[in-house]
C-alpha cells in the first residue's frame, strides 16, 4: 500500500472519494480491503491518510485519491473542509450501531444542503458489517429510505467476509464509474445551455417577430 505521490499526471483523470462516518464503522478496513485485498481489524484511529489507486473504467485510466479521515467527523468546520476536497462522498455507518447512523444521516445530509451549485459530487451511503446481522440494529430498510433522502445509491456490505474484496471492489468501481458519467453529463449540458448572446437574440426575435442585422448587431 502507498501513499498519495504528488507527481503530475496530466493524462489521467481524477477523482477524489472521501469516506466519511463514526469511528468504528469500517473506515479503515474498507480502504485496505479494497488496496490490498486484506482484511486488518486493527488501525491507528487518530490517522487521516490519503491513497492513490489506478483503475481502468470504461477502457479510460484514472486515479482515484482515496481518503481515510482520522476520527469522528465533530465539528462543522472538519465537515466543510472535506466538501471543498472531495468529489465522491463514501459515508458509511455500521448495520450494528443505530448511534452510526445517525451520525451517516447528519454527514449525509450536510453534504447535500452545502453541495447545490451544481458540481458533479456524489454520495454513496453505506452500511458495513452485514456479516453480524444477529447483532443487527440498523433494519436494512432505514438505510434504503435515507438513501431515497440523499438521492444517492446504498449498498450493505461485509468487509470481512470471503467476498468483502469483490463487494467493495465493484462498489467503489461503480461509485466512479458514476461520477465520471454524471460530471460528462454535467459538462455537456453546460455547453449545450444557449448562451448570453443567444438569448439577446431570441429576446429580441420574441419581441420584434424578426430579427434584423442593419439595426442591432452582435
Amino acid at each position: 500500500m502507498r501513499k498519495r505521490k504528488t507527481s503530475h499526471q496530466p493524462n489521467l483523470k481524477a477523482a477524489r472519494a472521501i469516506v466519511l462516518g463514526q469511528d468504528g464503522v469500517g473506515k479503515s478496513a474498507l480502504i485496505v480491503r479494497f488496496l490490498t485485498r486484506r482484511f486488518i481489524t486493527e488501525y491507528d484511529q487518530t490517522l487521516e491518510s490519503t491513497w492513490r489507486h489506478h483503475m481502468e473504467v470504461d477502457s479510460e485510466y484514472i486515479y482515484v485519491d482515496l481518503m481515510d479521515t482520522a476520527g469522528e467527523v465533530e465539528f462543522r468546520s472538519k465537515l466543510d473542509s472535506c466538501l471543498t476536497r472531495g468529489d465522491i462522498f463514501l459515508v458509511l455507518y455500521s448495520i450494528t450501531d443505530r448511534s452510526s447512523f445517525d451520525e451517516a444521516t447528519r454527514i449525509g445530509r450536510h453534504i447535500r444542503e452545502r453541495k447545490t451549485n451544481g458540481n458533479s459530487v456524489m454520495i454513496i451511503l453505506i452500511g458495513t458489517k452485514r456479516d453480524l446481522e444477529h447483532f443487527r440494529e440498523v433494519d436494512e430498510t432505514e438505510g434504503s429510505d435515507l438513501s431515497q433522502e440523499l438521492e444517492c445509491p446504498f449498498y450493505e456490505i461485509s468487509v470481512a467476509s470471503s467476498d468483502g474484496y469483490k463487494e467493495v471492489s465493484d462498489m467503489l468501481c461503480g461509485s466512479v464509474r458514476q461520477y465520471l458519467r454524471h460530471e460528462k453529463t454535467g459538462i455537456s449540458d453546460k455547453r449545450n445551455q444557449p448562451s448570453s448572446l443567444s438569448k439577446m437574440k431570441e429576446g429580441l426575435i420574441k419581441r420584434t417577430g424578426s430579427f434584423r442585422r442593419k439595426s442591432v448587431s452582435f
